[in-house]
């Protein structure tokens, strides 16, 4: 159906010359330096921030990266659930498909325990703890709640988003961080062979699925993304809060409402823009279904 070019072997493969080491890339202890930003400008935009002097923002930066580091941790906890349940569907069938989609889940650990030191890192060095989401798994019961297809629909969506995140934006940024850059090229690494996975497993799924099954799932999928907005909007009221904790300053409603308006231009188009327009993406869901596709470009001006 979507004349995939990769098997699970060759993701297998892959996975096997780039498999790397949690206390190699993050080894306890870490200290990070608050000297630089950790997110690139076409990530978190706040140049237009007219409310904030430079230091004040590279604070904010840093907030949002905390934050951004913590949404990858927050959402892999239902794709790892998601993928043992798919290596368990093939438990006695395709044994390549269970070794790699097992490295998957593997992998998706491995990421969770470097976000988690990542994050007492930041706590330790930037002075107080920030507000992030906290309700992972209660949201993993609700996204796994949909049709598995909707499911893996959404999971493609967010490992297609990180890839052309650190391609795009953070692969050869000399302005942010770059240790912070380093953490994310690892993460990347993995994820261009878990997005792979992901269309094997999407495609598998849509061949047996009715032309009614694939339309319920572009509903859900768009359902998703709905309620993650609300989600975003808690995240951008927790970093501004975090922020006035940090500087000592108390928002007027002017700056407040500007504060709030940039920060969700930034989350919006970094994990939900970017992933309904990844090229990737759209080829995929076209091939799936060409009306499921036309309604979610439809629903990207949403998000602007």
């Amino acid at each position: 159906m979507f004349g995939l070019n990769f098997d699970y072997a060759s993701c297998l493969a892959n996975s096997d010359k780039i498999t790397w080491k949690l206390d190699d890339v993050m080894p306890l202890g870490t200290e990070l330096d608050f000297s630089r930003p950790f997110l690139p400008e076409q990530l978190v935009m706040l140049q237009s921030v007219t409310c904030l002097n430079e230091h004040e923002k590279k604070r904010l930066n840093q907030i949002v990266g905390n934050a951004y580091i913590n949404l990858f941790g927050f959402v892999e906890e239902y794709i790892l659930a998601t993928v043992v349940q798919h290596a368990n569907a093939e438990m006695f069938g395709d044994r390549m498909a269970v070794r790699a989609l097992c490295r998957f889940a593997e992998e998706e650990a491995k990421h969770m325990q470097l976000f988690d030191r990542y994050r007492e890192a930041f706590n330790r060095g930037f002075g107080h703890n920030c507000g992030v989401l906290e309700s992972a798994v209660q949201v993993a019961e609700v996204i796994m709640s949909k049709s598995p297809l909707a499911v893996m629909t959404l999971t493609l969506h967010i490992e297609l988003m990180t890839q052309q995140h650190y391609t795009e934006c953070i692969k050869d940024n000399s302005q942010i961080d770059p240790f912070f850059a380093s953490l994310l090229r690892y993460h990347w690494l993995d994820e261009s062979q878990h997005a792979k996975l992901d269309a094997l497993e999407l495609e598998k799924l849509a061949v047996m699925a009715t032309p009614e099954e694939i339309e319920q799932a572009v509903d859900q999928y768009l359902e998703i993304l709905g309620a993650f907005d609300g989600l975003l909007q808690q995240q951008a009221e927790m970093d501004i809060a975090s922020l006035s904790a940090d500087t000592e300053r108390i928002f007027n409603q002017t700056e407040r409402e500007q504060l709030m308006k940039a920060l969700m231009v930034s989350y919006r188009k970094t994990f939900i823009v970017y992933g309904m327009t990844n090229p990737g993406f759209v080829k995929i869901m076209g091939s799936m279904s060409k009306h499921g596709q036309a309604r979610i470009a439809d629903k990207v001006a949403a998000y602007h």
